[in-house]
């Protein structure tokens, strides 16, 4: 009895934390290389059911500011004012974000962020926070691909928003460039203590009706 519990816990637990994640490439708004599309705050692009809110404006484009992934990515900067993107699900829904591609951008390292702040909001109350450092090995004028992998914890694992921003950059205020492709989103992860409560309900359940159809 104590191997089924086990094993009915772990079930419904990977179960949860594997459900309806998706990847947010940015095809939906593809562009073609060395294409772009300038979005301003207020009509901000909406890319596999998330709305990217720039505080000021951004950028979508296919091998543009020096950086290349062999597709669409997004681009944000505070060359017209201090610049952030707000990344929401179109309802107000609850997500879990578990890693994101984030790539220095502009063609200069002069101008490109040295870290991205993420912060995100959590559902019911409350922020998360994390430092990401990007490895600054851009080539000045040099088309690469300089994406990186970064992954977040559990703390990010019931959003209901989060907001990253470009700071750090050699050139100061208006510069910071960075892009980001890739983003893995899914169904919210319930905090360890409601996961214990399912897992338990779940698996007394399963015994119950075992029992029952044993009689």
């Amino acid at each position: 009895m104590r191997r089924l519990l086990t094993l009915g816990a772990l079930v419904l637990a990977g179960s949860i934390g594997n459900a309806d994640a998706a990847t947010i490439t940015f095809e939906d708004l593809a562009q073609a290389p060395g294409n772009e599309l300038l979005f301003n705050n207020g009509n901000d692009p909406i890319s596999g059911g998330f709305l990217f809110d720039a505080a000021n404006h951004s950028h979508v484009g296919n091998m543009v500011w020096g950086t290349d992934n062999g597709s669409t990515f997004m681009v944000v900067d505070e060359f017209l004012g201090p610049d952030a993107i707000t990344v929401s699900q179109i309802g107000g829904a609850p997500f879990s974000l578990t890693s994101i591609d984030i790539s220095e951008a502009q063609g200069t390292s002069f101008f490109s962020a040295r870290q991205v702040q993420i912060t995100g909001t959590v559902f019911g109350g409350g922020t998360v926070s994390r430092l990401l450092s990007l490895d600054n090995n851009m080539v000045d004028n040099v088309f690469g691909n300089y994406f990186q992998t970064f992954i977040l914890d559990a703390d990010f694992g019931n959003l209901s928003s989060f907001t990253l921003t470009g700071v750090g950059a050699l050139a100061g205020q208006g510069s910071n460039y960075f892009a980001i492709d890739n983003v893995v989103v899914g169904a919210p992860v319930p905090e360890p203590g409601t996961l214990s409560l399912l897992c338990v309900g779940s698996v007394y359940l399963f015994g119950r009706r075992r029992s029952m159809s044993v009689r």
